[in-house]
């Protein structure tokens, strides 16, 4: 065993004995062998439903840090159906391609099913009503990065702020599942990277190319990158005209 499994088998013990105890799983990068100097190690424990309490906390063992969440069954099932609502499924993720470390009567499988099953099901597009306010949004972020530009202003935080939701919106509006944001450079340019995070649905060539333009581009150049991204992203959700913005639905009488 390495340094880190033997931290980890030391960590568990604190948890396997416990009446509750259900199951445990490995995630993040030392599930994928992606580890560096930088990594925690990520573990999910799942405790039965008359549990009582949650539990997010980070503590150190034998010089690793372990970042862990103890959550019971329903509080896990919630998650997933709340995360596959909105195309959010980190819970997914973490049952479907996690190392099972425990699971002692089926729990940790039956998640397991449950969150291949959500990811290979169909991701629902944005309704018509919020695809036009998520435009409208960019459309507004974009407006007030010109603004800043054009006034002299620093426009940095603005300027990377509206790339992320240049990647979220794209994502959204091609009914690609989300990826880890802080990883999405990795993924796009390293095919072992992406099978070993499961990001088997990647953005067209184009979108790619435009993204990692906005990432590599200097100061002088920004304002032009992310023009293109911008208009390509918008293009992808069907076009948007600024002056044919109507946010109109019904609701109750009241």
């Amino acid at each position: 065993m390495q340094k880190w499994e033997k931290a980890l088998d030391k960590f568990m013990q604190d948890y396997v004995n416990k009446p509750w105890f259900e199951g445990a799983v490995l995630c993040g990068s030392y599930s994928t062998g992606n580890q560096n100097k930088f990594s925690d190690i990520d573990v999910v424990i799942v405790g039965s439903n008359d549990i009582g309490f949650q539990e997010k906390s980070n503590r150190y063992v034998d010089g690793f840090l372990m970042e862990y969440t103890i959550n019971p069954i329903y509080k896990v099932q919630e998650y997933m159906k709340s995360g596959k609502d909105k195309n959010r499924m980190i819970d997914q993720f973490m049952y479907a391609y996690g190392v099972v470390l425990y699971d002692k009567h089926g729990v940790i499988k039956k998640l397991h099913q449950q969150a291949v099953r959500d990811l290979k099901a169909k991701i629902k597009p944005l309704s018509k009503y919020s695809a036009e306010f998520v435009k409208y949004h960019l459309w507004d972020r974009y407006d007030e990065l010109q603004s800043l530009n054009h006034d002299g202003f620093h426009t940095d935080l603005t300027y990377w702020s509206l790339v992320k939701e240049l990647i979220v919106a794209y994502y959204d509006f091609n009914c690609l599942p989300h990826v880890s944001w802080s990883k999405i450079e990795k993924i796009l340019t390293n095919k072992d990277f992406a099978k070993r995070y499961h990001a088997d649905k990647l953005p067209d060539k184009k979108f790619t190319t435009l993204l990692l333009n906005c990432f590599n581009a200097k100061q002088k150049e920004k304002m032009s990158a992310i023009d293109k991204l911008y208009k390509h992203v918008m293009k992808s959700g069907g076009g948007f005209e600024i002056g044919q913005f109507r946010g109109k639905h019904k609701i109750e009488k009241r």
